[in-house]
């Protein structure tokens, strides 16, 4: 990343005054001639950016670990649940967008930090919340950041809106949809719970704002707050498109012990 340019003025002989006045004229004028040394919003965003990623593959794994928690897997289930669906809709986004190799096989981090993430499942399950409600409001986070993520990166290459649009959803919603398939529930994602239609809206703002040439940190937070607040609304008050929110996830095919 580059280093940023900090806007400062430079100070003559004229704006600091002659050598005959007094050290205190001196400093006065350059008081009043230095610029604010204030970084830009974009240095700001790009440098925030960053902790919005890494935070979203943080929840969305642990998010994973406490799903495979639920279908009683074993440790790598929970390790592999986990990095699945951290990072599965990153993975589809780069492969589409031909961003190959894809990110985590270039840079390990996100790796090192999936798998410590997917094993803290084993330590909410026990702090006496309902699992489903932790379950839920952790998947919400990452689905609002990774919505915007998604919708970012290619707006910064580019892309048609309606196609930045579609990589914000890939992004936000391909992983948990992997997620829930392994663990035998039928996706969120296809359910008539209020999940795709959050992380929709939280891309399409995000481009639209985008494209009136909003400052990136103002689109990035607008849309990541709409996201979460529509499905925060829609866990908190079990508003749904149709169907009751509050009943277990149904599973695909029944279990024969």
């Amino acid at each position: 990343m580059a280093q940023p340019q900090w806007p400062v003025h430079r100070i003559s002989a004229a704006s600091t005054g002659a050598p005959w006045q007094s050290s205190t004229n001196r400093f006065y004028h350059l008081q009043t001639h230095l610029t604010p040394m204030i970084p830009s919003p974009a240095f700001i965003f790009d440098n925030i950016a960053p902790v919005f990623f890494y935070a979203g593959i943080i929840v969305f794994a642990m998010s994973g670990g406490l799903r495979a928690i639920q279908a009683e897997m074993d440790l790598f289930g929970v390790l592999m649940v986990g990095f699945v669906t951290a990072a599965g809709g990153g993975t589809l986004r780069d492969i589409l967008i031909g961003s190959v190799p894809v990110n985590w096989v270039v840079d390990p981090m996100p790796l090192a930090i999936i798998l410590p993430a997917a094993l803290t499942a084993y330590g909410i399950q026990r702090i006496g919340w309902e699992q489903r409600q932790i379950f839920n409001w952790i998947d919400a986070i990452g689905m609002s950041v990774f919505c915007i993520t998604g919708a970012a990166l290619t707006v910064e290459m580019g892309l048609h809106p309606v196609i930045c649009i579609m990589m914000g959803m890939i992004t936000a919603t391909f992983g948990g949809l992997v997620r829930d398939i392994l663990c035998n529930v039928v996706p969120l994602v296809l359910r008539q719970e209020i999940y795709a239609t959050a992380a929709m809206l939280g891309s399409t703002l995000y481009v639209i704002l985008q494209q009136f040439d909003m400052d990136r940190s103002v689109s990035a937070l607008v849309g990541m707050s709409a996201a979460l607040i529509l499905r925060g609304v829609a866990i908190r008050y079990k508003f749904n498109i149709r169907g009751n929110a509050g009943e277990a996830p149904p599973q695909m095919f029944e279990r024969h012990e």
